[in-house]
């Protein structure tokens, strides 16, 4: 028996470490799983013990030693209640279909369901995840002994193999607790690097590296789909003024008040990105140039009016000038630069034109006219 359960703990741990994989960007205590992710968490874990279960120690006719009840527990701990159960209902299904119908099996089946729902109880409680985890162990146990003692008429013999089933499992339990937080941290790690890798340090907006990405990704969608796409590039008028009136600091809030504004004033799925110095971009699909331009001119007045406070408490009012332009109703671009170019020269024609003030690219149809 004690071969059957390390080889269950062998491949619970490989389970582990493929989960950790597909789980990178949900980290326990720092990102929130979606309703969908619990879903199929709960259907994966799930999965993973009726495989558990298909490498059971058969004790006695109606009754096969095995750790399964760790991956609800392990669900239960970093997800919560709803996947455990999922878990739970799943693994009891595998024991009818793998094991038959029988009485034995609705017992073993019931106490699956009634494991789920002490992990998913004990889950939602505010001790640490190692207090946690050995909790449900020794209360799946606890079931699991009851199931035993249900199904098997030798009761010396069920404390024999509950013994070593119960040192198993707590032993399991801290293991998998060390490589759960290893991964867990792993993760916490990447998802850091990643954001490092893509956000603006001061504005958390995307940074440059970001935006070209996002610019050269929704290019090319667009032109695969016959879309549109616009850009505006944004520019503070006049802000090393602000910096040699009223220090860097005093430049560093304005930037982070404006990126705030910037993503107020722009629509909930446009991309906001910080290239660099006073210069804000923002991604603007499927609009025409028309109504990118109404998008500018609306950012454009909400900076006019916003009052920007310094951290000495002083008030300062800042405007920037904007240039549009949007594929292909401005250009037919062969590519994202040549979109991101023509938008630059149209700042900078607001630029030369006084200012605070946005400049749209013509449309082609407009320069064919004239």
């Amino acid at each position: 028996m004690t071969n059957i359960l390390f080889t269950n703990f062998c491949i619970f741990v490989t389970f582990l470490y493929l989960s950790g994989l597909l789980s990178q960007k949900y980290v326990a205590g720092v990102v929130v799983p979606s309703f969908t992710v619990k879903i199929n968490a709960g259907l994966l874990f799930g999965i993973y013990g009726i495989i558990l279960m298909y490498y059971s120690f058969p004790i006695d006719p109606r009754f096969f030693a095995d750790l399964r009840h760790l991956a609800i527990m392990v669900i239960a701990t970093y997800l919560g209640w709803l996947p455990s159960l999922i878990a739970g209902m799943l693994i009891a299904l595998g024991r009818l279909i793998l094991f038959g119908m029988s009485a034995s099996s609705a017992i073993a089946g019931a106490g699956m369901l009634l494991i789920s729902v002490v992990c998913g109880i004990l889950s939602r409680t505010h001790w640490n995840r190692l207090s946690k985890m050995l909790l449900m162990s020794l209360s799946s146990m606890l079931v699991i002994l009851f199931i035993m003692w249900m199904n098997i008429p030798n009761h010396q013999k069920v404390f024999t193999v509950f013994t070593q089933q119960l040192v198993i499992s707590v032993l399991a339990t801290v293991v998998i607790y060390m490589l759960t937080e290893y991964i867990n941290t792993s993760n916490k790690l990447f998802l850091q690097m990643k954001k490092n890798a893509e956000t603006d340090y001061l504005t958390s907006l995307h940074n440059l590296r970001q935006f070209e990405q996002l610019l050269s990704e929704r290019f090319l969608e667009a032109q695969h789909f016959s879309e549109r796409l616009g850009v505006l590039v944004v520019d503070i008028d006049h802000f090393k003024q602000i910096n040699d009136t009223y220090g860097h600091a005093a430049g560093d809030v304005v930037l982070q008040q404006l990126s705030k504004v910037l993503r107020d004033y722009s629509r909930s799925f446009d991309e906001v990105s910080r290239n660099g110095g006073e210069e804000f971009s923002v991604l603007v699909p499927e609009a025409t140039i028309d109504e990118t331009a109404a998008i500018a001119e609306r950012i454009r007045a909400a900076v006019e009016d916003h009052v920007f406070t310094l951290e000495d408490g002083a008030k300062i009012r800042i405007t920037v000038s904007i240039g549009a332009a949007v594929h292909p109703d401005t250009i037919r671009s062969k590519n994202a630069k040549e979109l991101l170019q023509q938008a630059d020269r149209e700042l900078y024609r607001a630029k030369e034109s006084g200012r605070n003030r946005v400049c749209s690219a013509p449309e082609i149809n407009d320069l064919i006219l004239s």
